[in-house]
């Protein structure tokens, strides 16, 4: 009965160890065909071939050159594929052809649709197609500065260092391949000074900046403005130079009673004996003529006293410059608020 027992006992150690086998076995397989499932990759043959046309510029602006490129994916050996291209619906017979796969034409005027389209047939036989829409869009950037002139100058103010400079966009842009304008409030302006990208003036409705000129005269600042939308489909650029100037006085002749500059400005003057009324008229500088230190110098010599208009000066050449053939006069501007904000003019006169 014993034996018997010992037996019975053998046996189940048998069972019960075959049985633990079994299902390790049957684990670790499960497991092994799980991992493959999940980490196996797909062979080349597996991947569908793709076609996308990108374009350089994203959005053109008027007159401009567009530049567009095929790239093909998911085949090994893309050379010997066939583009056709079209423009319009026009098919482009130059253009097209054996590895052409870029496409490059110039727009017309803003506002202007095109339609680009490629044909592609790869090395399987296989045909592929993609399209892309332009509407000609431009952005207008000006810009003015705190600096004065007279009232008469017609032409561009010039900032001087320490001027205010503001530049302001105002963006004629179009929903790709529509005549539809977009919000100029819904675009994104990306400004960039000196090819810096200023992160804080930027932003969602943000087509003005300002900045301080602190450039010295004869050098200049290169803006650059980016505009796009949150979902890529447009993209502009447009930049502009602004230079920094000297500030500028210029003597003139001045009528007596209306004390108002006449004639081209002075510089070497011819003239006899009389009284001469003189003018000096200044161009950017941040302060108005009458906050500006005036001084007035004959041969170096200063002359004048106080003057509700010290822009303003007479001489009298009978009596200030008796017995003398030649004389110059000289007028300086300084602005008190900046040392470096200074200009003269000089006039040299023969006194027949």
């Amino acid at each position: 009965m014993k034996k018997q027992n010992n037996q019975n006992k053998i046996l189940y150690n048998l069972y019960f160890s075959c049985l633990v086998f079994s299902l390790v076995t049957c684990f670790m397989l499960f497991i092994a065909t799980t991992v493959n499932a999940q980490f196996e990759l797909p062979t080349i043959g597996s991947i569908k071939p793709t076609i996308i046309l990108n374009s350089d510029p994203v959005t053109p602006l008027p007159n401009s050159g567009v530049t567009v490129t095929a790239n093909l994916s998911g085949l090994i050996g893309a050379g010997d594929s066939n583009y056709i291209w079209f423009l319009n619906g026009v098919r482009q017979t130059g253009a097209s052809g054996l590895n052409k796969n870029t496409f490059t034409f110039r727009t017309g005027g803003i506002g202007a649709t095109y339609r680009v389209n490629v044909s592609v047939t790869i090395p399987s036989e296989e045909n592929l197609s993609d399209t892309v829409n332009f509407t000609v869009s431009d952005v207008d950037l000006t810009w003015t500065t705190n600096s004065q002139a007279p009232i008469f100058y017609r032409a561009k103010i010039m900032p001087t260092q320490n001027s205010l400079v503001t530049i302001s966009a105002l963006p004629f842009i179009y929903r790709p391949g529509t005549k539809n304008l977009m919000a100029s409030n819904n675009l994104i302006y990306n400004w960039k000074i000196d090819g810096k990208m200023d992160s804080e003036k930027s932003g969602i409705n943000r087509p003005s900046y300002a900045f301080r000129a602190d450039n010295f005269s004869g050098n200049s600042y290169d803006m650059r403005l980016e505009i796009k939308t949150a979902d890529g489909a447009v993209s502009l650029s447009k930049y502009t130079t602004i230079p920094v100037v000297k500030p500028r006085v210029l003597m003139h002749f001045s009528d007596p009673k209306t004390n108002l500059p006449y004639g081209t400005a002075l510089k070497n003057l011819t003239t006899g004996a009389v009284n001469l009324n003189f003018i000096a008229e200044t161009y950017f500088f941040t302060a108005p003529a009458k906050n500006l230190k005036w001084l007035w110098f004959i041969n170096n010599a200063e002359v004048g006293g106080v003057n509700k208009k010290p822009w303003l000066a007479t001489l009298n050449l009978a009596n200030d410059f008796l017995g003398q053939l030649s004389a110059q006069i000289k007028v300086t501007a300084q602005n008190p608020g900046n040392e470096l904000e200074i200009a003269q003019s000089i006039t040299n006169l023969e006194i027949r």
